[in-house]
């Protein structure tokens, strides 16, 4: 009978634990899942009707609407733009006409994402124009199911995301620029006394996206415009970590109130393609663009574009110190990824497949970088140092300053076609740090694209 009460009382103790109450500090102690820390890259989409117009005056075309109705916030450039293409007359809302998605394949999407190399994806199930890329309740004749292309997008995506094995996520605007139900509350005051939009609109939205998909990630937005209080983030949260199916997979990052970012929620993001190129005590996420805008830009010029180059050292420097990379693709209104955008996300695979084991499942080295050229990861499962070299030296003798090696060092650059090995030589004075690399001269054509990275093994 002792123990029956004892087994009891464990697993009473144990259901207790995993219960999260609505405060801070209790949402704060829930461990982020290790499925998150150990993918290191995901796809960010920004799919909405601002992929119609796809103007912006070198900034987020997914802010249309605002700039449209707020010209001096870019200068008039959208309002000169709008009023000589479509007319003054035309408002935003007739543009969900030609947000058709008749290409719209998740499928292909699927595909050129696992190509990629990403392990999540996170999709904008609403921005801030308040239009849902599902059956909404909370958006009647607002949403792609009732308007538009008549699909939902968020239930398609996310099936052809899950057949493959990936995590999908789903991005999430807090407030919307103009639903009335907001401007109500806002207009009670600096701390509304009012939340209707909330518990009308918020609250019913976020946990019909989790019931009906399933997200192994809630990705917040919006967060600057109140404080959590008002919109009951730590309510919702409780509920999550709590009582929903995803209870125990889900993660979420930090953007659930103007006093939240770095502080509160999940992991961190700091502001928009945040890269410090330091190691962070938090488990925290860079947000990255190819070029200046998240959502479709068909303006932006092919210069505007990162390459295949700068785009890997951005995840690289990222990853090195402790953060995940998630890279955004923008598609058209026919429902395609740009072309040059695609190019990009396979590069990006094409290197991840000679160099995966860099990246996937590994940590922060004792040291970050020896200079802004060579940066580290470890994999403590196999034990190895990874050096990420950005320039070779013309000469094949590379010095890498921080590695402590012996006799037993071995240096292999990943991708290298040469039958001929890397010689590893250790410093005179033995009480030295550093090991010097030898690298075999080859064709062009025999070395590993992008970036070089070397698996080092016996070193400290």
């Amino acid at each position: 009978m002792k123990l029956v009460i004892f087994f009891i009382l464990f697993i009473c103790g144990i259901i207790k634990s995993q219960q999260y109450g609505p405060t801070w500090s209790q949402i704060n102690s829930r461990p982020i899942p290790d499925w998150y820390d150990d993918v290191k890259f995901g796809i960010f989409i920004h799919f909405g009707i601002y992929s119609v117009p796809a103007f912006s005056n070198g900034g987020y075309a997914e802010w249309y609407w605002w700039t449209l109705e707020n010209p001096s916030s870019d200068g008039g450039a959208t309002q000169r733009y709008h009023e000589k293409e479509f007319g003054a007359n035309y408002t935003y809302q007739d543009f969900v006409s030609q947000f058709n998605c008749r290409l719209f394949d998740p499928d292909e999407w699927a595909s050129i994402i696992e190509k990629s190399g990403a392990k999540y994806v996170v999709l904008t199930s609403k921005h801030h124009e308040g239009y849902t890329l599902w059956k909404s309740e909370q958006s009647w004749n607002w949403n792609s199911v009732e308007t538009g292309p008549g699909i939902d997008i968020v239930g398609a995506l996310t099936k052809s995301i899950k057949n493959i094995g990936l995590h999908m996520g789903l991005y999430h605007s807090l407030f919307e620029w103009f639903n009335p139900l907001y401007l109500a509350d806002a207009e009670t005051g600096k701390n509304p006394t009012t939340q209707v939009y909330v518990d009308e609109i918020l609250m019913k939205q976020l946990k019909d996206i989790v019931t009906t998909y399933e997200p192994d990630l809630i990705w917040a937005d919006g967060d600057w415009m109140q404080l959590s209080n008002y919109w009951k983030s730590t309510e919702f949260l409780s509920w999550l970590y709590t009582n929903s199916s995803v209870k125990d997979t889900v993660v979420v990052n930090d953007r659930w109130g103007s006093e939240c970012r770095d502080k509160n929620g999940g992991y961190y993001t700091g502001s928009d393609n945040f890269n410090p190129y330091k190691i962070q005590t938090h488990k925290w996420e860079n947000c990255a663009t190819i070029g200046y805008s998240y959502g479709y830009d068909e303006y932006e010029q092919a210069t505007d574009y990162q390459n295949a180059t700068e785009l890997l050292i951005d995840f690289v420097t990222t990853i090195a110190c402790g953060g995940n990379f998630l890279l955004d693709v923008g598609p058209d209104a026919q429902g395609t990824i740009p072309n040059n955008m695609v190019d990009r996300l396979l590069e990006i695979g094409n290197w991840l497949s000679i160099n995966s084991e860099s990246i996937y499942g590994s940590s922060p080295w004792r040291i970050q970088n020896d200079t802004f050229n060579i940066w580290y990861t470890t994999n403590t499962t196999n034990g190895n140092v990874y050096a990420f070299v950005f320039e070779l030296p013309e000469n094949g003798i590379l010095f890498l300053k921080d590695p402590t090696g012996n006799s037993n060092t071995k240096a292999i650059l990943l991708g290298l076609k040469s039958e001929k090995g890397i010689q590893v030589s250790l410093p005179i004075d033995s009480n030295k740090s550093g090991i010097t690399l030898s690298i075999p001269m080859v064709a062009p054509q025999d070395y590993p694209p992008y970036i070089y990275v070397f698996r080092l093994t016996d070193v400290k």
